[in-house]
């Protein structure tokens, strides 16, 4: 009788185990289990019929980008978001972690002057009863990584090679942050499993401060190119954002935005214009001002008068 029970625990105990190896066997090293995303309907409409995805009643894009994007942060894929600068790469993630309610932290990595400070840490000086101590500070990016949800590395392209190579370890399949610049506690920091890093860059000779992406950097993302919306898709992007605006001025807005556009890609002009610029100037025209000032102002801003003169009859029509 012992033995039968005996026997009966070893068989529950092998059993255990070979499905905890078999759990462990089933996810690659340094993986996490698929995390199932559940959206918020109330701020989320897909067209099929379009293939378009709607967030927050404004912001339009692909429907295959949406499903890419999901997958991703389900299964912590490492994803870089490449394209023009205003094409809205970095309201994609906010928008899409909004939808999901994860949260999501930015790092602006074009002003990170200081990488070690900004990613590790920075050790502080202070003087108390006459002694001199130091103190390590972390830095909020290694606090961070350590919390589930998304962390934004906003125009890495503009970060440079110390930055990057911090960034490695946290990655690929390491997951976990250098610390050797502490000194008194150099144990890397590790990136929680539901932790999943995504990027934007600007890619292309014409983005003035950017730096030419390490193959290595690339390795470890997913690239996928910003969508570009056609003309239908401006406008109901326009339409949903700006809903005071008519759809004679939104037609305007986006016939004379295509037509300056036309003109930069026939080398006609030095400048273009982004999503971004059309939404300002929407917003201009949303507020009192006229189709022709909104665009004047900001075309001046960028080709200066030369610029002008060069689509002053496209500016003409648009009045």
């Amino acid at each position: 009788f012992p033995v039968t029970i005996t026997a009966k625990v070893m068989a529950t105990k092998v059993t255990k185990t070979v499905e905890a190896v078999k759990e462990v066997m089933s996810t690659k090293p340094g993986e996490p289990k698929k995390v199932t995303l559940t959206p918020d309907l109330s701020k989320l409409q897909i067209d099929r019929s379009k293939g378009l995805v709607t967030i927050n009643g404004y912001f339009k894009m692909k429907l295959g980008t949406y499903e890419i994007i999901k997958h991703n942060i389900e299964h912590c894929v490492n994803t870089m978001l490449i394209g023009p600068t205003g094409t809205g790469k970095t309201e994609v993630v906010s928008n899409i972690a909004d939808v999901f309610g994860l949260p999501i932290v930015i790092f602006d990595m074009g002003t990170m002057t200081d990488p070690i400070m900004g990613l590790v840490g920075t050790h502080v000086i202070t003087v108390k009863d006459g002694v001199t101590h130091s103190e390590f500070r972390r830095s909020r990016f290694s606090e961070i990584i350590q919390q589930p949800g998304i962390i934004l590395l906003d125009e890495i392209s503009r970060a440079g090679a110390q930055a990057n190579n911090l960034l490695f370890p946290c990655l690929d399949f390491r997951k976990e942050l250098p610390m050797e610049y502490s000194f008194h506690d150099t144990t890397p920091v590790k990136v929680h499993p539901q932790c999943v890093f995504f990027s934007t860059a600007n890619m292309g000779s014409q983005y003035t401060g950017t730096h030419k992406l390490d193959r290595a950097l690339l390795d470890r993302f997913m690239l996928i190119e910003a969508d570009t919306l056609k003309t239908d898709e401006i406008k109901e992007t326009l339409k949903s954002e700006f809903p005071t605006l008519d759809d004679q001025q939104i037609t305007k807005l986006v016939a004379t935005f295509n037509a300056i556009n036309q003109e930069h890609d026939e080398f006609k002009i030095s400048f273009n214009l982004s999503i971004r610029h059309l939404k300002t100037m929407a917003r201009l025209v949303a507020n009192g001002f006229t189709i022709y000032d909104a665009f004047f102002v900001l075309c001046k801003g960028l080709g200066g008068k030369e610029g002008l003169t060069s689509i002053k009859s496209i500016l003409e029509d648009a009045q």
